[in-house]
């Protein structure tokens, strides 16, 4: 059945080398859309130049990029790892110019720095000491997030893009009876929906896991591998997970925060403290996460 809705477009603005951010942004946003658009009749579109501008003459590169896509853009996602960019005589980069446009219209700019280790040779000594003092300068100026993983700007772009379209798009509390019983149908939908895949994800987890754990293994290598799968996929939950359901998010991310803990875990000669340890702290994890959808029931 056809829905109205309202379109916010996301501009996803880096430099060149934060290329698996420029895969990560947009992922999120779709994610975004995936558990909301249907229930709030919004959508988020994510807009890149690599897919949204088309070739024009007639003034420098970046005006044509702002006229083309940033002016008709509503929300700002930057990413910086080590370089600032090449200066497009206004401003100290394309992603930099891009900012202050979005900063001077008053429009929401979501900013990360990525801490991630990197090459000493594949540094660009001038590059790092321009996006450094461009951080500093930002510091004074507002205020920006660091990430040392892509699994960390997940997780903050998650939760800042969920603050910011609450912020943006207040539903009246004056709506028709009849449209208000539609959106409860969609809400109760999507949760059934929810409640079932997340049954199903503990169910496969658990069975892996379960497996793994009496098998008697002599390292615990493959049960990290168990966890990492599980990890990955309790984040996408975590994604899609809707207002109101604030106790699913606290077990949800706990739940993330332990299965990333067992990921470091080592063994130690004790005896086999560290081995059972690490199975214990597992088995853990697994009952909080079995105890998810009853909360959801409770939604």
């Amino acid at each position: 059945m056809p829905q109205q809705g309202t379109i916010y477009r996301v501009l996803v603005a880096s430099p060149s080398d934060c290329i698996k951010e420029r895969i990560l942004v947009p992922d999120v946003i779709h994610a975004w859309n995936a558990a909301h658009s249907l229930p709030l009749g919004v959508i988020l579109e994510p807009v890149l130049w690599e897919t949204h501008a088309r070739p024009e003459l007639g003034d420098r590169p970046q005006a044509i990029i702002n006229k083309q896509l940033v002016e008709n853009c509503d929300i700002l996602v930057g990413t910086f790892w080590t370089r600032l960019g090449t200066s497009t005589g206004k401003a100290e980069s394309g992603t930099a110019e891009e900012i202050e446009e979005f900063r001077s219209n008053g429009k929401p700019v979501l900013l990360y720095f990525s801490s991630a280790p990197v090459v000493p040779e594949g540094l660009d000594a001038v590059q790092y000491q321009a996006l450094t003092e461009y951080r500093k300068k930002l510091g004074d100026q507002g205020l920006h997030f660091r990430y040392d993983s892509l699994d960390q700007l997940r997780q903050l772009l998650q939760g800042h893009l969920a603050g910011i379209m609450a912020a943006s798009h207040q539903r009246s509390a004056a709506l028709p009876a009849s449209t208000q019983e539609a959106d409860r149908e969609d809400r109760s939908d999507f949760i059934h929906q929810y409640r079932a895949q997340f049954e199903t994800f503990v169910r496969r987890f658990e069975a892996e896991w379960v497996s793994e754990r009496d098998s008697s293994p002599h390292n615990i290598d493959v049960g990290k591998d168990i966890l990492a799968s599980a990890l990955e996929q309790l984040l996408s939950f975590r994604s899609q997970v809707v207002s109101g359901m604030k106790d699913v998010t606290t077990l949800v991310d706990e739940a993330a925060r332990e299965l990333r803990g067992l990921q470091r875990h080592q063994l130690f000669i004790d005896g086999g403290k560290s081995f059972r340890d690490f199975w214990g702290m597992g088995d853990a994890v697994l009952e909080k996460l079995k105890s998810v959808p009853n909360q959801i029931n409770k939604e």
